[in-house]
């Protein structure tokens, strides 16, 4: 049996983080999801950045999951 890499993918969204508060409840949030091996929010930048570094995730789930703790993100192409 053959076993592939799995490949990482980087996921950026522009995204409505305002403050280490909204990061804290990210934090939590993505310890839901194994498939997240880092993430950063750029609060510097005006569309505050998000940047995911995952394997097999969906940026839809992302944006579904963000979505229920009040986190508002567009995945950036």
């Amino acid at each position: 049996m053959s076993r592939e890499k799995m490949e990482t993918e980087i996921l950026i969204f522009r995204s409505s983080v305002t403050n280490k508060r909204d990061m804290k409840r990210i934090g939590r949030l993505f310890e839901e999801y194994p498939q997240i091996n880092r993430w950063n929010v750029d609060l510097e930048d005006w569309e505050k950045i998000l940047r995911i570094e995952c394997n097999e995730l969906k940026a839809s789930d992302i944006i579904a999951g963000l979505k229920t703790i009040r986190i508002y993100a567009s995945e950036l192409i």
